[in-house]
């Protein structure tokens, strides 16, 4: 048997064809939709029609997507995040959710340190200089010997420690769960666990990496903003809903912060007239961290085996709603 599969992330289509390959491969008929990721309801319903499985960009599948597509029996997000699913609804419709972990982390723990580089020695700013015929100091200022606040520590957070150890970065780090656990991150860096507020406080460099679930929304406000140095740079390459956009705009216009690195947003693509495209010593870049050639072909293949393998009847690795197995609609039918 061989499966119809949308692809609506669109790395898959620039650096991962690999992927699409691997697909036609297995006797796949692949969709190139349209449009790319991240689809509305509407628009995905009608992409999706027919199709068994989507290799999928942070589009929303929701309820009403899961019942007017019945046909399809996974969604296998290209990417490690998962927000954009329902994942209750997609459990209850009998569809099997996978993401991709670990095979983008070395991708974007580059980018955010490439970020913390490029905003606090203004390498934007010397080159846009330099391109304008000009030539002028740019101060800046060091990363070396600094205080990095990691709020979570995942793959990709343990990763920027990694290279921040080369910075001879101390290392703070707050994540509750792994704290409670007693997680003594044998290999990493020496850190320190820390509530987040005593984080803040003390960082020179903070950088998001938490997931985005209800209790992580907006998790730096105008309050949190408030503790931070106003010496302090803020990098977000994680989510964009972890941050609240009208206090980071308030806090850097005010200068209660130094500056901030942006790759992540509440709404994407970040709207034309977005108050942050104006923000003074403000960095943006287009949800690109994950975007390095080898980690987008290692992100789409895993992405596209998780659909092949569950097209065979196997389980596949990496399932993000591991009860849809018990589940009376499961829409695929498992080998014995």
């Amino acid at each position: 048997m061989s499966w119809k599969v949308a692809v609506t992330a669109r790395a898959v289509w620039t650096s991962g064809l690999a992927a699409v390959a691997k697909l036609e491969e297995a006797g796949c008929g692949v969709v190139h939709p349209p449009k790319y990721g991240p689809i509305p309801e509407n628009e995905l319903i009608e992409i999706l029609q027919g199709c068994d499985a989507v290799v999928a960009a942070s589009d929303a599948y929701t309820a009403p997507v899961f019942a007017a597509c019945p046909p399809l029996k996974i969604v296998s997000r290209c990417g490690i995040g998962i927000d954009s699913v329902d994942l209750e609804a997609a459990t209850q419709a009998g569809v099997v959710v996978t993401n991709t972990p670990g095979a983008m982390a070395d991708g974007v723990a580059d980018y955010t340190f490439g970020l913390m580089l490029a905003l606090v020695r203004k390498i934007p700013a010397a080159d846009s200089l330099m391109r304008s015929g000009g030539w002028d100091e740019v101060p800046g200022v060091l990363v070396y010997g600094k205080t990095l606040g990691l709020i979570g520590f995942g793959r990709i957070a343990q990763g920027v420690a990694r290279r921040a150890a080369g910075f001879a970065m101390r290392i703070l780090v707050c994540d509750p769960p792994l704290a409670e656990q007693g997680f003594s991150g044998d290999g990493l860096p020496a850190f320190t666990f820390v509530g987040l507020d005593a984080l803040l406080a003390q960082s020179d460099f903070v950088s998001v990496h938490a997931p985005a679930t209800p209790q992580t929304y907006h998790l730096l406000d105008a309050a949190r903003f408030a503790r931070m140095k106003q010496t302090a740079y803020l990098i977000n390459t994680a989510r964009g809903v972890l941050i609240d956009p009208a206090a980071l705009q308030a806090a850097l216009e005010q200068d209660r912060i130094a500056g901030a690195a942006i790759d992540v947003y509440e709404q994407e693509p970040l709207p034309p007239d977005s108050p942050l495209r104006r923000a003074p010593r403000c960095l943006l870049s287009p949800h690109n961290a994950f975007n390095a050639a080898e980690s987008v072909e290692a992100m789409s293949l895993q992405s596209a085996e998780n659909a092949l393998v569950l097209m065979h009847g196997e389980r596949p690795d990496n399932v993000v709603n591991p009860d849809v197995w018990d589940s009376p609609t499961l829409r695929v039918k498992l080998k014995a």
